[in-house]
């Protein structure tokens, strides 16, 4: 056999010798007499077999995808020869085995809604094994069985002898509406995407059809049937061609793009669309009055037409035609590195970015977010970005990147990073008891209650006035309503909110009556003295000077309310009152307060 003395095939010999055990190991097999002319390896005095097993592999993790399935991945094992594959364990049992360092795996075809154990060994070329790893839970997701929402607002226009036009109002779904079907007379005549438009062509003439809907999921559940939409289709037909389009404009953003745009056409029944030629040969067929011709040469001449189809066929005239010429070298500068690039988190999911603009020889275009090293989205001219749905407490890092219109891009700018906010309050504070109000005159009304508690602090309170915001207020717990109707019955309540925003029920309510015009209702603690026999108001318009001489003010029983009549609007009025015993015996002044009638 001379091809032995081949230093190539020896080589490849040799590893095909030391491989030979693994694929034993791995798959319980291995060649047999009569399998080719390389007969199974015997050790030989010179050769020592490998005894150190694998290191376990560690940092098992798992990625629940559907329902019926679990990704895993782990970190790469170490031998002191090579680790040939590893065995993944479901559930205690062995249930696949794969060939060489890789270190993620698949599993399919589980069960809905149940856990899974899994663990990960790693095998050597001559079948050491290692230790399992640490055994990590996953649970499959439950499957989505519930329908979408019927279809409504179904609607069928006939737009042609052979056309008509149905159109619907989205269902919705608690995943989320993938496909719609579209029924006439009873049979499915389509299967859509998730739209809620469908032109059902090739129909007869002077003919009424009666059409359905109905929504899918991407599990397969299938709402209701819509209610039913009826049209007939026209009863001749449509012989009289759309108008010349109008106005053809073209313009040369570029050495290779030509933007072409015109003004629309007209028919007695619709236009279906338009057909564009460049230099006689028709070039596109599109619905808009608007094109892009790109892949055009540099320095060089084209000129348009344009006619109009409507949807039975008939074509318009061309259009008076238009010369443009492409410019005949292409921008090939890209646009100065972005500066100033900063990243402020501004909740626990949001990061806001802002840059200085760059500059370009002709124009900046456009902006690239790159987000941890990867893609994120490109923008418009504009230099600033809100990056949304992100995880709270998690820092990213972000750059930026300049493009012009033809397509030249910069390099990224400096690296900006921001940490999202941590998972904010939801707790709301407790809701207000206690609430009372008091008139005070006819026409102010005094409203306290009692404190309420949150998990971080209550920030303030919102007072509302027969059910209507009156007042947002800070973190108190006495208001005073002014500017009200005499002799009228006024309702209040209170609801807490915290820093967050989140706000507690309203308080039970609490009414007052404001006073009669002229009327000041007067209110003091009573006074623990022996021998009351009651107490005597006074009232006056100067500090300290009162209408009645002392020991004649009036007297008012044992009560700790009164209110005063027969005042005189837009006065000052001062109050104190006394409290007297048995023997005519008269306290001191109470502390003196004053009232404003209005």
């Amino acid at each position: 056999m001379r091809h032995l003395r081949s230093s190539k095939f020896r080589r490849w010999y040799a590893i095909a010798v030391a491989l030979l055990p693994a694929f034993v190991a791995l798959y319980g097999c291995g060649p047999s007499a009569g399998d080719g002319d390389i007969a199974r390896p015997s050790a030989t005095p010179t050769q020592e077999a490998d005894s150190t097993a694998p290191t376990t592999p560690s940092a098992l993790s798992v990625n629940v995808v559907s329902d019926s399935e679990i990704d895993l991945s782990w970190t790469a094992a170490t031998d002191n020869v090579a680790v040939a594959g590893y065995r993944v364990y479901r559930s205690g049992d062995a249930v696949a085995t794969t060939l060489g360092n890789v270190t993620a795996y698949q599993d399919t075809g589980l069960s809905e809604d149940t856990t899974y154990s899994y663990s990960v060994q790693a095998l050597d070329a001559t079948g050491n094994v290692s230790a399992q790893s640490t055994a990590v839970m996953g649970k499959t997701r439950r499957k989505d069985r519930i329908a979408p929402s019927t279809p409504t607002g179904l609607v069928a226009t006939a737009v042609s002898v052979t056309q008509i036009n149905l159109s619907w109002s989205p269902s919705t779904d608690n995943v989320a509406v993938t496909a719609y079907q579209v029924f006439r007379g009873g049979a499915l005549v389509a299967s859509l995407g998730n739209v809620t438009t469908y032109q059902d062509g090739s129909l007869n003439a002077n003919t009424t059809y009666a059409y359905t809907v109905q929504a899918l999921d991407a599990a397969g559940n299938a709402s209701a049937q819509s209610t039913p939409a009826s049209a007939t289709t026209a009863a001749a037909l449509d012989t009289i061609p759309p108008t010349i389009p109008t106005n053809l404009v073209g313009n040369a953003i570029s050495a290779t793009q030509i933007n072409l745009s015109w003004s629309p056409s007209t028919d007695n029944v619709a236009v279906a669309n338009y057909r564009l030629y460049r230099n006689s040969v028709q070039v596109a067929t599109l619905t808009s009055t608007t094109w892009q011709d790109t892949g055009r040469s540099p320095a060089t001449t084209y000129t348009y037409t344009a006619d109009a189809v409507d949807v039975s066929g008939n074509a318009s005239g061309l259009s008076a035609a238009v010369t443009v010429s492409t410019p005949s070298a292409p921008d090939t500068t890209p646009p100065t590195t972005p500066s100033g690039l900063t990243a402020s988190a501004v909740s626990d999911t949001k990061i806001n970015l802002s840059w200085a603009p760059s500059t370009d020889n002709v124009g900046v275009t456009g902006y690239r977010v790159i987000r941890n090293g990867s893609l994120l989205t490109t923008l418009a001219n504009v230099t600033t970005f809100q990056d949304t749905g992100l995880n709270a407490a998690t820092t990213y890092t972000y750059r930026v990147q300049a493009l012009d219109a033809a397509g030249n891009v910069s390099p990224q700018s400096t690296a900006a990073s921001a940490t999202t906010q941590p998972t904010p309050d939801t707790t709301p504070p407790t809701t207000p008891t206690g609430v009372s109000a008091t008139a005070v005159s006819a026409t102010k009304i005094n409203v306290s209650w009692s404190a309420s508690t949150d998990n971080v602090a209550v920030a303030g309170y919102r007072l509302y006035r027969n059910g209507v915001l009156l007042a947002s207020l800070g973190n108190v717990t006495t208001a005073q309503d002014t500017g009200l109707t005499p002799s009228t019955t006024f309702t209040y309540s209170v609801d807490a909110i915290d820093a967050a925003g989140n706000a507690s029920g309203k308080s039970t309510n609490a009414a007052a009556t404001t006073l009669a015009v002229n009327t000041v209702t007067l209110a003091w603690d009573s006074v623990a003295v022996s021998n009351l026999a009651g107490y005597r108001v006074y009232y006056g318009t100067a500090p300290g000077t009162y209408i009645q001489a002392s020991g004649a003010g009036i007297a008012v029983g044992t009560v700790t309310t009164f209110v005063v009549t027969g005042l005189n609007r837009g006065v000052r009025y001062y109050f104190a009152v006394t409290d007297f015993n048995t023997s005519n015996v008269e306290s001191p002044f109470s502390n003196e307060v004053f009232v404003d009638l209005p």
